[in-house]
């Protein structure tokens, strides 16, 4: 259980963010249908707190936080025993109110504790306020729901309860819009997204989201030109412009018509101005227009907090005075000193101001994603001061903490590694070595397979999390791309370019292709094989790799120079992209593992040829090697590893009666006892990239017999061993002189050489 708390903090959080819409209109139900004092939704918001900081502490063992929670917890203590002895009132609504202020410093700092385990995404975020915009939007269009104002002003706001509140989501998260519309190609969802988003904030009433709105699209707009500028592409500055003045003239036409124009008018009206500018030729009337009154309101409640006690004026005055619920300014700085006093402010923004000092002394660097994150920021500093709700109100800080930790820069990057299963096989072999051997004081490693399962699952890295998105294979049509659909979605929600890095290490699982390019702008496709051969004609050969996009993924990584080469003849236009990896072995583990032992008797007057794979004769072609023992009494074959012609093979020997000098073990996690006691590693493949056999076979020093030339940035297997031919009667004679004569061997430092290897891997994540 802790173990996958930890790796499943981050994803309990986004679901608890994508709860935010459905527990405000919960609330909005108790509050205006109900009239319940206490609603569903601060309920479970405030058992959501409880279990974060029993996770950071019990879990996560951040023990240091004791201090914190301790000191807040007294003066909760020393508050509610300020309201007991200063005021007859309702001491449960003081306390709910005493929360949900408090609520947003507690878990900034219980989740800043545990930063480096939170990885939120913005389709996360788009995924809330499409919850939200829906919620209005299609109440709205029924004629039913809440209104925003309960007088005089125009507004609508489906179920909700406080168009505040609502407000302020949509302003803070209109910036993190922009940075998913910037980065997207699909223009279609884009501009029904944005209609439905623009429609929703003018029909709410309020300033602050349109506003908001014209400020991000300002400060949008002044990035791209100075892009377009630096990079001498002017037709696009002019091309935007365009779209802008006509973006402006439509508004002018529309805005007239909404709820949004319609409060402007009426407070006016009220006002008895004929225009804004009027608005400024006095504070009474800049106060009632631009604050709302709550200047007015500030006044009020300090008045009230002057007349208080000492006690009341250290611990606050709450919320409830001569029985009545006090306005609240509803500016929330203001708000928490007057309701919590010099001590509850001091300890309020003192936790907030701690964590944002190491937050912004280690901040991001800018770019256009970074800076409309501190936008966001901004906006909520700013909308805190101006028009409250943002800090105080739990709903909103919820995802306030998760916009400020996004400022950080982390201490380790995110590589995802996406592959079928961890079954026995050579990619599935190499894939576990790579993921062990990469450096987790540096690098957070998720492992997503369409089957979680396999002999390789259990000797997985515990640091590294290990994920299941499974691809359904029902029947029918309908139901199986229903599902997976769904399932693909739910992955794109909650980890839509959150990684650094991304990469498809299974060539063959289009799934695996299609989390990889979702998870990261830097993403890579692993190619382990010569798909000219696999795919002679070129037809099916550009089908099976656009299919998989090949063309979208920033780096194409081949395990061997042929491999890359091959794919070159018939995609001349990617080679910036190829790149040449070789796989990982584990070097001290292998040799740690052939020490055990076996009970397997060896003829010393026989030559042991060994084979370690899969028993699929289209590609591994072992009908070859039972020929070689067959035609040369001095060779022995074991056959290491299972497949669906494993059956055919046994034939085959029991044909030819090879019963005595050809033995199947099955699959075996541990194969290297047995070739450390063969005397020749043997592939007869038509086609191969660069086994990992090979690695194994170069560590516990035994030479190769292969039919495939393969070479990779360091190492060459015609050098290190024998290239035979694929016919079967010069393979007969080759395979004759080979064992005629002493080994040939030329010693490679492989452990260099993976070194060298992981530091190129390293550049690759960290671009």
């Amino acid at each position: 259980m802790e173990q996958w708390m930890k790796k499943n903090i981050s994803k309990v959080i986004a679901i608890f963010i994508l709860l935010q819409p459905i527990l405000d209109l919960l609330t909005g139900v108790c509050v205006n249908t109900l009239h319940w004092n206490i609603t569903i939704g601060i309920i479970i918001r405030i058992l959501f707190l409880i279990f974060i900081c029993i996770t950071v502490l019990f879990i996560f063992k951040k023990k240091k936080l004791l201090i914190p929670y301790l000191l807040i917890g007294l003066y909760f203590i020393l508050y509610t025993i300020g309201e007991l002895i200063y005021k007859d009132s309702s001491i449960l609504t003081e306390i709910q109110n005493l929360v949900r202020a408090f609520y947003f410093p507690i878990l900034l700092i219980s989740l800043y504790s545990i930063r480096e385990h939170i990885r939120i995404s913005n389709m996360t975020f788009l995924t809330t306020v499409l919850l939200y915009t829906l919620l209005i939007f299609i109440p709205t269009i029924l004629g039913i729901g809440y209104k925003s104002y309960q007088i005089t002003k125009a507004g609508t706001l489906g179920f909700f309860n406080s168009a505040n509140e609502i407000s302020g989501i949509f302003s803070i998260l209109t910036p993190i819009l922009f940075v998913i519309f910037y980065k997207s190609k699909k223009w279609i969802p884009i501009t029904m997204i944005s209609f439905v988003y623009l429609v929703v904030i003018l029909m709410i009433g309020t300033k602050t989201p349109f506003l908001t709105l014209f400020i991000t699209l300002g400060i949008s707009v002044l990035y791209l030109w100075s892009y377009f500028i630096k990079e001498k592409k002017y037709k696009q500055i002019g091309v935007s412009l365009g779209v802008i003045l006509l973006a402006c003239m439509t508004l002018l036409l529309v805005i007239p018509k909404t709820n949004f124009y319609k409060n402007i008018k009426t407070h006016l009206n009220y006002l008895g101005l004929n225009h804004v500018t009027e608005v400024f030729q006095d504070k009474d009337l800049v106060d009632h227009f631009i604050f709302s009154s709550r200047l007015k309101f500030m006044r009020n409640k300090a008045s009230i907090y002057m007349q208080s006690s000492t006690y009341e004026k250290i611990f606050g005055i709450g919320y409830i005075n001569n029985n009545k619920n006090t306005k609240q300014i509803e500016m929330d700085y203001f708000d928490i000193f007057y309701s919590h006093g010099i001590l509850g402010f001091i300890i309020y923004f003192g936790v907030v101001l701690y964590v944002l000092y190491f937050i912004l002394d280690n901040r991001k660097q800018i770019g256009f994603e970074n800076g409309m994150r501190s936008l966001s920021f901004f906006l909520i500093i700013f909308l805190s001061f101006m028009t409250g709700h943002i800090i105080t109100a739990p709903s909103v800080s919820m995802i306030v903490v998760i916009l400020i930790l996004s400022l950080e820069k982390r201490k380790k990057k995110d590589l995802l590694f996406a592959s079928f299963n961890l079954d026995i096989g050579g990619i599935e072999k190499a894939l576990l070595n790579l993921v062990n051997a990469i450096d987790k004081k540096k690098y957070n490693v998720t492992v997503i397979l369409e089957e979680k399962k396999g002999i390789f699952l259990d000797q997985i890295n515990k640091n590294v999390r290990v994920e299941e998105c499974k691809v359904s294979n029902c029947k029918n049509v309908v139901i199986r791309k229903s599902i997976n659909l769904a399932r693909k979605l739910w992955f794109k929600i909650l980890n839509d370019h959150n990684y650094d890095f991304s990469c498809c290490y299974a060539t063959y699982s289009y799934s695996s292709g299609k989390l990889a390019c979702i998870a990261s702008d830097n993403t890579s496709i692993y190619v382990h094989s010569n798909f000219t051969i696999v795919y002679p004609k070129v037809e099916d050969f550009f089908e099976y790799f656009e299919s998989r996009n090949i063309k979208n993924y920033k780096h194409i990584i081949f395990v061997s120079n042929e491999s890359k080469d091959a794919f070159l003849t018939r995609y001349k236009d990617l080679e910036d992209k190829c790149l040449v990896f070789n796989n990982f072995v584990n070097i001290l583990e292998i040799k740690k593992q052939s020490e055990e032992e076996i009970e397997l008797k060896k003829d010393p007057k026989k030559k042991v040829l060994l084979f370690v794979g899969r028993l699929e004769d289209a590609s591994k072609k072992l009908l070859r090697q039972i020929n070689l023992v067959k035609e040369i009494p001095e060779l022995e074959l074991w056959i290491v590893g299972d497949g669906p012609d494993r059956r055919m093979y046994e034939k085959e020997v029991e044909l030819n009666n090879l019963e005595d000098r050809i033995t199947f073990f099955g699959k075996k996690q541990n194969p290297f006892p047995y070739m450390k006691k063969a005397d020749y590693v043997i592939l007869t493949s038509d086609y191969e990239g660069f086994p990992v056999t090979y690695l194994e076979a170069i560590i516990l020093g035994k030479s190769i017999i292969t039919t495939i030339p393969t070479s990779d940035e360091s190492i060459d297997i015609s050098k290190i061993g024998y290239v035979i031919s694929k016919e079967e009667t010069e393979m007969v004679k080759e395979v004759k002189q080979i064992i005629s004569k002493p080994d040939k061997k030329q010693k490679i430092n492989l452990e260099e050489v993976q070194v060298k290897r992981m530091n190129q891997l390293y550049e690759l994540f960290n671009e």
